[in-house]
C-alpha cells in the first residue's frame, strides 16, 4: 500500500509551482502590494474550485499560441492531472484527422528545458485523446510549467502546436494543498526521502500549511514589485512604472509628468529618432494620453490615459451574455468574445478578463498575463519594428507569475459595503444617498421623476466597477466620444477616434456621426437612445471604480475630464443622456438631471471613500515601515507619506471642506510621517504609531460602519 501513496507524493512534488523562498530576516519590500490581499483572492478562488466536481484535479486549456505555435491550428483541448492518482488524460477536438499528435510536458526551469514525451494520442471519433498513469520515476526531477500537443516526430521547440499552463492561482493551490495520501505515507512509516523523490526546481510553497500568514507570498509579491517597477524586457529603458507610477497611484496626470526631468524614460519618443512615432509627445506632455494601438498595429492608433491599477481583482471578471447566479448581460458581442479567447486564456489556467480601457485591451486570451505581454509589445521597444527577442522579450513565466501576484495584490481586497456606511456630513450623507440608488423612480402616472437619484450603483455596485445586475464589470457607452469638442482633438484634429470594445470599422463615429473608429458592431436597442436615427452604432469602454477616483484625475479614456465634480455633471449633460448608458437594456431609464448642489454632494461622498482608502492604505505602509529596517523601510514610508497626501489634497481640493477636524488631524499625521522619514530620526518607531493613531481618528470623525 506504501507505493501509491508514494506516488501520490511524486505528483504532488512534480507540480513544484509554488514560490517557497529562503527565510529573510526582514520582511520584503512589497511597495503598495498587499499579500494579504492577495491571500483573500486566493481564498475565494480556493473556495469555488473546492465546489467543483474534480477539486483534486489540474485542468489546463490547450490551444494556439501566437508566441510558441510552430503554425495556427483552430484546434483545442483539456489535459487533466488528477494529483492522487497520477492519472493523465488529454482531448483534443479539430486536429486534422490525417496526422498523428503526441503529448509533450515541459520543464522550463532546469537548465536544460527538459522536454518529457509522455505518448501519442488516439484518434476517436470526436477528436484525439489520451490516458496514462504517470511513472515517478519518470519524472524524478521534473516540473510542471506547460504541456503542448506537438506534431509526431518534431519537438514542442519546432513543431508544437497547442500549449497551456497552470495559472498562478492554480500553481498556489496544488502546491500548498495537504493531500490525504501524503499524510498516510508519513503515517506508514515511508522515510522523508522517500516521500519526496523530485528534486523542486521552482520556490514552491508546496510545503506551507500555513499559506498567507508566511513570508512566502510576501516575497513573490516582492519580486513582482521589483519587476514591475526596475525591469526593462530589453527594450527602451522604461519599466511598468514608466506609466503606473506607484506613487502617484499606479498611474499618471500631466501635473505629475511636468515635474519630470527630459531625461526620464517616459519621454524616450522626444530623444530617439527611431521612436519619433512612438508616441505624441505634445499629447503626453498636455493630457498624459499614450499612443494605443488598440485596433492593430496595422491601422490608426488611438489615444489613451494610464488607468491605475489599485483593487483591479476586484473589477476583472468579464461580464458575459450569460452569468450564472446573476443577470444577463446585454451584449451577445461580449459572449462571442469571450468563446473566441477564453480558449487561450484557459493556456495559463485563467479566464478571460476585463482588461484595459474597453475591456478587451489584452492581446491573445484576454487575460491579465496576456496584458502584461501586450503592454511591453506597445510601449517599451527599441524600435517600431517590434521584433520580438531583438526590440524587446517577453516575460518568462516566472515573471509573469511574480507580475500578477504583484498586480493582483494592490488596493482593496474587497468592495466596500455602502449601506453599512454612515457619514457624519450630512452633505456626503446626502451625496451617498443619490449615488446609491440604481434608477429614477416613477410618478403614479408613470412619468419618470428626475433630480431624486444619481443612477449610480447599477453600473458602480458599492462604488467599485462591478455591475449591480451581472457581477461582472460592465463595457458601455456612455457618450464620452461623442462629447462636442474634445480637448486632445482640438489639440490635435488629425487623431483618429475612438471606437472602444471591438475591432469592426464603424463609419459614424465622433460627435457629427462622421468619423471612422473600431467598435464591435454592437448597436442600441431600439428606445434606449435619442441619437440620430441609423446612428446606433455603440463604442463600448470599460467601468472603472470610483473609490480610488477623487486622486486619480483627470477622468474617462482620454482624459477629456479634469475634475472630479465635471465627471460627476457629465452624467447630467447632453452627451450622457442621449447615449444608450442613459437606458438599461429593458428601457429603465438612468438618465441624470442633478442641480449643482446635488452633484457637489456626490463629489463629497466619492472624495470621502477615497480619503478613507488613502487613510487604510497608507496606515498599512506605515506598519510595512515600522517591521522593516533600512532603505526597505524608508521605501514604504515614502509611499505612506504619498497616499497621506493624497488624503489631505483629495479634502481640500473640494473647496467647501465637510470634515474640517479629520483635515487637521490628517495634517498632523503628514508632518509626523515627514518627520519619521528621517533614518536617523530618535523614536521615529513612536512618530509612526502617533500617525496612524491621528488617521483613524480622522476616520472616525468621517464614518461609522463600512
Amino acid at each position: 500500500m506504501k507505493l501509491p501513496y508514494k506516488r501520490v507524493l511524486a505528483f504532488a512534488a512534480a507540480l513544484g509551482i509554488g514560490f517557497i523562498l529562503a527565510p529573510q530576516p526582514d520582511p520584503p519590500f512589497t511597495g503598495h502590494g498587499d499579500p494579504a490581499a492577495l491571500t483573500q483572492l486566493y481564498q475565494r478562488w480556493k473556495n469555488a474550485h473546492e465546489q467543483s466536481a474534480s477539486p483534486d484535479t489540474l485542468q489546463l486549456g490547450l490551444s494556439y499560441s501566437k508566441a510558441l505555435s510552430a503554425r495556427f491550428s483552430p484546434a483545442a483541448g483539456r489535459l487533466q492531472l488528477n494529483l492522487r492518482t497520477g492519472r493523465l488524460q488529454a482531448a483534443v477536438s479539430d486536429l486534422p484527422a490525417t496526422g498523428q499528435y503526441e503529448l509533450w510536458l515541459l520543464d522550463n526551469h532546469s537548465p536544460s528545458r527538459q522536454r518529457l514525451r509522455i505518448g501519442q494520442l488516439e484518434p476517436t471519433a470526436d477528436g484525439h485523446r489520451l490516458a496514462v498513469q504517470l511513472d515517478p520515476q519518470q519524472m524524478r526531477g521534473f516540473t510542471l510549467d506547460a504541456a503542448a500537443i506537438v506534431q509526431a516526430g518534431t519537438s514542442p521547440d519546432n513543431g508544437g502546436l497547442l500549449f497551456g499552463s497552470p495559472s498562478l492561482l492554480q500553481r498556489l493551490y496544488f502546491t500548498e494543498h495537504d493531500w490525504p495520501g501524503a499524510m498516510l505515507a508519513a503515517a506508514g512509516g515511508v522515510s522523508a526521502s522517500e516521500r519526496a523523490p523530485f528534486e523542486f526546481l521552482l520556490p514552491k510553497t508546496a510545503q506551507a500549511s500555513n499559506f498567507g500568514r508566511s513570508p512566502q507570498l510576501a516575497q513573490l509579491i516582492a519580486r513582482g514589485q521589483k519587476i514591475f517597477t526596475e525591469e526593462t524586457f530589453g527594450g527602451n529603458g522604461r519599466t511598468c512604472a514608466t506609466c503606473h507610477r506607484p506613487d502617484n497611484n499606479h498611474t499618471i496626470d500631466p501635473i505629475y509628468i511636468a515635474k519630470l526631468p527630459k531625461s526620464d524614460p517616459l519621454f524616450v519618443a522626444e530623444t530617439r529618432p527611431e521612436l519619433a512615432d512612438l508616441e505624441k509627445p505634445a499629447l503626453l506632455r498636455q493630457f498624459a494620453l499614450f499612443v494605443a494601438n488598440a485596433d492593430g498595429f496595422d491601422r490608426p492608433p488611438v489615444m489613451r490615459s494610464a488607468s491605475h491599477l489599485l483593487g483591479l481583482a476586484n473589477t476583472l471578471t468579464f461580464e458575459r451574455a450569460v452569468n450564472p447566479g446573476y443577470g444577463n448581460g446585454e451584449f451577445t458581442q461580449d459572449e462571442a468574445y469571450f468563446n473566441s479567447h477564453d480558449p487561450e486564456a484557459q493556456q495559463s489556467g485563467t479566464h478571460t478578463q476585463a482588461i484595459g480601457w474597453s475591456g478587451d485591451g489584452a492581446p491573445d486570451g484576454g487575460s491579465l498575463r496576456d496584458f502584461a505581454k501586450g503592454a511591453i509589445k506597445q510601449h517599451m521597444p527599441k524600435t517600431l519594428i517590434r521584433a520580438e527577442n531583438i526590440d524587446f522579450r517577453l516575460p518568462t513565466e516566472d515573471e509573469l507569475d511574480a507580475l500578477e501576484a504583484y498586480m493582483l495584490s494592490l488596493g482593496r481586497s474587497s468592495e466596500l459595503n455602502l449601506a453599512n456606511m454612515y457619514f457624519k456630513s450630512p452633505l456626503v450623507q446626502n451625496g451617498l444617498l443619490l449615488f446609491n440608488t440604481k434608477n429614477n423612480p416613477k410618478a403614479a402616472d408613470g412619468s419618470v421623476i428626475f433630480g431624486a437619484t444619481a443612477n449610480c450603483n447599477g453600473c458602480h455596485f458599492n462604488a467599485g466597477g462591478i455591475s449591480s445586475t451581472t457581477n461582472a464589470n460592465p463595457t458601455r457607452d456612455t457618450g464620452v466620444e461623442r462629447m462636442r469638442d474634445q480637448l486632445h482633438h482640438l489639440a490635435d484634429p488629425t487623431l483618429a477616434y475612438d471606437g472602444g470594445f471591438g475591432q469592426l470599422q464603424q463609419n459614424d463615429c465622433g460627435p457629427n456621426y462622421d468619423e471612422i473608429c473600431f467598435s464591435d458592431g454592437s448597436v442600441a436597442p431600439s428606445g434606449t437612445s435619442s441619437r440620430p436615427a441609423g446612428h446606433q452604432g455603440l463604442n463600448r469602454f470599460n467601468t472603472p471604480s470610483l473609490v480610488e477616483a477623487a486622486d486619480t484625475a483627470p477622468f474617462f479614456h482620454n482624459n477629456s475630464v479634469t475634475t472630479l465634480e465635471e465627471s460627476v455633471a457629465y452624467y447630467s449633460s447632453d452627451a450622457f443622456n442621449s447615449s444608450p448608458g442613459a437606458f438599461t437594456s429593458s428601457k429603465a431609464n438612468r438618465q441624470g438631471k442633478l442641480d449643482s448642489s446635488q452633484v457637489i454632494a456626490v463629489a463629497l461622498f466619492l472624495r470621502s471613500i477615497n480619503v478613507l482608502e488613502n487613510i487604510r492604505s497608507s496606515n498599512l505602509l506605515d506598519k510595512k515601515a515600522m517591521e522593516q529596517n533600512g532603505e526597505p523601510s524608508l521605501k514604504s514610508l515614502k509611499l505612506a507619506i504619498a497616499d497621506t497626501q493624497d488624503a489631505v489634497e483629495v479634502l481640500q481640493q473640494a473647496v467647501i471642506n465637510p470634515y474640517p477636524e479629520a483635515l487637521e488631524k490628517l495634517q498632523q499625521a503628514l508632518n509626523l510621517e515627514t518627520m519619521a522619514g528621517n533614518r536617523f530620526y530618535p523614536g521615529r518607531i513612536g512618530l509612526l504609531r502617533q500617525a496612524i493613531a491621528l488617521k483613524e481618528q480622522a476616520r472616525n470623525l468621517m464614518v461609522s460602519g463600512g
